[in-house]
């Protein structure tokens, strides 16, 4: 006997769901196995830097660093259809009192951040400039001056590690720890872990905002100089 019509209609249905499915999935699992590469990454740092500190052997390095595991993730992420919709989704002009009604506080707050750090060129940034250094760190190939807005030149530090290595840190930990620096920039491609963690974790200890840049190119020092704003905004 042939296969009942009906039958044969919630078969194809079926195949046609399964394909939606499968492809929605394949994306989910790369997002989840980002995470879980992410989180095993952030946990040999925290287990590197405990080791450190209290002189023990450090942990055999697995998989790749947080600052690539991040990238991997912020990938995936963006990877999802939804998510990119949602970026690229063009917004409706309103008058500037309706919009500005209808944005919750903290987006608002973020929103203004990034529009005063563009108009102004980082004005909180700026305003530590008279006491206080922004760091960044990581194999320099060249002289990275111009990457900056102009009159960050004089009041940026650029530690090359891939010339001397862990020394060229120098006193930059207990200078950080002394509140001499205002903000700290890890070329996090660039650069050996070993390197830029005696710098991260007087950051953190101190609390100075820190931020990732790639290999620092001028797209990835705007954007994390971006970050640095909002984290002195913050304050």
């Amino acid at each position: 006997m042939p296969d009942s019509p009906i039958d044969e209609l919630l078969e194809s249905l079926r195949a046609a769901l399964a394909a939606r499915r499968r492809d929605g999935a394949v994306r989910i699992e790369r997002v989840e196995a980002a995470l879980s590469s992410y989180r095993r990454a952030v946990e040999h740092q925290l287990a590197t830097e405990f080791a450190a500190e209290h002189r023990l052997k450090a942990p055999q390095k697995v998989g790749i660093s947080v600052g690539r595991a991040a990238e991997e993730l912020k990938d995936a992420v963006l990877a999802l259809p939804d998510v990119a919709r949602l970026l690229h989704e063009a917004p409706e002009v309103e008058p500037a009192s309706a919009a500005t009604s209808k944005v919750p506080p903290s987006k608002a707050t973020a929103a203004t951040t990034n529009l005063e750090a563009s108009a102004r060129g980082f004005p909180k940034l700026r305003a530590a400039f008279g006491s206080q250094k922004l760091v960044v760190i990581g194999a320099l190939s060249r002289d990275r001056s111009d990457s900056v807005p102009d009159g960050f030149g004089e009041h940026t530090e650029w530690i090359d590690t891939e010339r001397d290595g862990v020394h060229a840190l120098g006193n930059l930990p207990q200078r950080i720890r002394q509140g001499r620096v205002c903000a700290l920039i890890i070329l996090d491609r660039a650069v050996k872990h070993k390197h830029s963690e005696p710098a991260l974790a007087a950051a953190r200890d101190a609390h100075v905002p820190t931020a990732f840049a790639g290999q620092g190119g001028r797209a990835s020092l705007e954007r994390a100089l971006t970050q640095l704003e909002g984290m002195l905004s913050e304050r």
